[in-house]
């Protein structure tokens, strides 16, 4: 590190000797002063920093070799061997001390320093390497990068971009082969207009008041039997009624055979034995019997109506009827 000081500080006599009295030279000298004192302290980034700013300020090669020797105290491999190469191409007039450093350093810092060799197969792709623009396809020069694992980009107009991460190790020379593919164009549906009416009443007209609505339809593929729900219940309906009014009568017939035995006559007519509370018992099932026998009349006539009506599009006016249902008697 001593010679690599003793040589920055030399660059900043020799830079200083050449300085006239252009505003551009005196801030480049001023910054690569502050430069010098960073890089003697060993406080390298900083050091960078300054010689950055001053090769900015007044682009003279010399500032170069600086560059060079920060970055490689940073372990920065790459950006050393670019500033020393370039320090060697275009400052032919530098001391000889320091154009010998900066080939010891190459010639030091190459075997350190990986390579890529990148394939796209297609020419005016745009290449980065960790987002960093390296150039456009083809690329025939190795591009060096710092072992370890990069990311490869390619990008091209009208074309999918293709990404791959790449492991190169030190020394060596690892080839990237990536291939576009040409975007596939998505046909785009039109939309379909929507026609709004240019006015709305403010008032819908009443439908008719004599009709009832229309009954839904029942869907396509359904039998007589489906969507028919109340139609069902009424016919059950009539079954359970017409059953309780069945056996109602039956009870109530059974239990006239009984008194007419213990205590009425054969032919039927009533006689003072009988009493009032087991003839009112059987009233009260003829009561029942004949109500029942009613119920399940009217739920009968429902069922018919539903049957007709329910599932299909119709439309019902107002009707008045009456029926009559089979009445239970008997006599004593």
């Amino acid at each position: 590190m001593y010679l690599a000081s003793f040589v920055a500080l030399s660059l900043v006599a020799q830079v200083s000797s050449e300085t006239d009295s252009s505003e551009a030279k005196a801030k480049a000298q001023a910054l690569l002063n502050e430069g010098a004192q960073y890089y003697e302290r060993a406080e390298f980034a900083d050091a960078l920093d300054k010689f950055d700013q001053a090769y900015e300020a007044f682009p003279s090669p010399k500032l170069l070799f600086n560059i060079g020797q920060a970055s490689r105290e940073l372990g920065r491999p790459v950006d050393a061997v670019e500033a020393f190469e370039k320090f060697l191409e275009q400052a032919s007039e530098a001391p000889p001390e320091m154009i010998a450093e900066a080939r010891r350093s190459v010639d030091e810092l190459l075997p350190r320093v990986g390579k890529l060799l990148i394939d796209c197969g297609i020419s005016g792709a745009e290449i980065t390497v960790d987002g960093k623009r390296v150039g456009e396809s083809p690329i025939s020069d190795l591009i060096r990068v710092e072992p370890g694992t990069h990311q490869v980009t390619v990008t091209h107009e009208g074309m999918t971009p293709a990404i791959e991460n790449v492991t190169v190790a030190a020394g060596t020379v690892q080839t990237v082969v990536l291939r576009l593919r040409a975007l596939v164009e998505v046909p785009v549906t039109p939309a379909v207009p929507v026609v709004v009416p240019a006015s709305v009443p403010e008032h819908a007209p009443e439908p008719d008041q004599g009709v009832a609505e229309t009954a839904k339809q029942p869907a396509a593929g359904q039998g007589w039997w489906l969507g028919r729900k109340w139609t069902w219940v009424a016919a059950g309906s009539t079954v359970v009624l017409a059953a309780g009014a069945a056996i109602e009568g039956l009870a109530m017939q059974s239990r006239f055979d009984e008194l007419n035995k213990s205590c009425g006559s054969a032919s039927g007519s009533p006689t003072p034995s009988c009493t009032d509370d087991q003839i009112s018992s059987l009233d009260t099932r003829k009561n029942i019997a004949n109500v029942l026998w009613g119920l399940s009349a009217a739920a009968a006539v429902t069922t018919g109506v539903l049957f007709f009506v329910e599932g299909r599009p119709v439309a019902v006016a107002p009707m008045a009827g009456e029926t009559t249902g089979f009445v239970a008697s008997m006599r004593f």
